[in-house]
């Protein structure tokens, strides 16, 4: 058996833009049983189909990536041999509408990056598709860190998802929007602030992980990656 080739998540991305023509293709779901078949035409299950159709294509291709046991952990594709780097995380959103996918629980992320702050560097897939009459097509594809898809909400520091007045989601803000009002963050040290902002404001039901989370979080990234935030 051929040796897994490494790749980069840019390369996959280079790869399925302009070697696959993925904007080019179309597809279908469907669901076969008992001899009897469906065509899907719902939205619902299209972001785990399409996780589960690009870990088909990183095989075909030959290139190694690993999957943890537990689905829900993060990052979905690792393609690096250990677990600090090679981070690959997919979305997917409907074309025609906002995107409006969960980045990441807010109080889970936060809590993450005082342990494995190198998470920042994770680089996220983005499928952005329509369905149409039960044919898929991917509308466009995004090579994004989290800071480029994450943006101030005017209400808060950050967009996020509530849930009785409390922090609960991470979401993006419409980041390809040539006039959007909210604009991307410039980098990871900004982006980084504003959590810390969102976490002084809601300290009263943030918990005590809150307390020095700025300075924490920049110990611990320059303690694992020997780089100073």
């Amino acid at each position: 058996m051929a040796e897994k080739k490494k790749v980069t998540a840019n390369e996959i991305y280079d790869l399925l833009l302009n070697e696959f023509k993925i904007k080019e293709q179309i597809g279908s779901v469907e669901i076969i049983l008992g001899g009897i078949s469906a065509k899907y035409n719902g939205k619902d299950a299209i972001g785990d189909l399409l996780q589960e159709w690009l870990g088909q294509w990183l095989k075909q291709k030959n290139f190694y990536f690993r999957q943890h046991p537990n689905t829900q952990e993060f990052p979905d594709f690792l393609l690096a041999e250990d677990n600090k780097s090679g981070y690959l995380e997919i979305k997917t959103f409907n074309a025609s509408a906002t995107p409006a996918f969960d980045i990441a629980n807010f109080d889970s992320y936060n809590k993450s990056l005082l342990i494995k702050p190198e998470r920042l560097d994770a680089d996220y897939l983005i499928f952005g598709y329509k369905m149409v009459d039960s044919v898929l097509s991917v509308d466009n594809l995004w090579l994004m860190k989290v800071w480029e898809m994450a943006g101030n909400s005017g209400a808060n520091p950050v967009n996020m998802q509530t849930k009785n007045g409390q922090p609960y989601n991470l979401r993006p803000i419409k980041w390809y929007a040539k006039t959007a009002k909210n604009k991307p963050f410039a980098d990871k040290v900004t982006f980084l602030n504003a959590i810390a902002e969102t976490l002084e404001k809601y300290s009263h039901s943030t918990g005590s992980y809150s307390e020095n989370w700025l300075e924490n979080v920049k110990k611990k990234y320059f303690e694992n990656t020997g780089i100073k935030l």
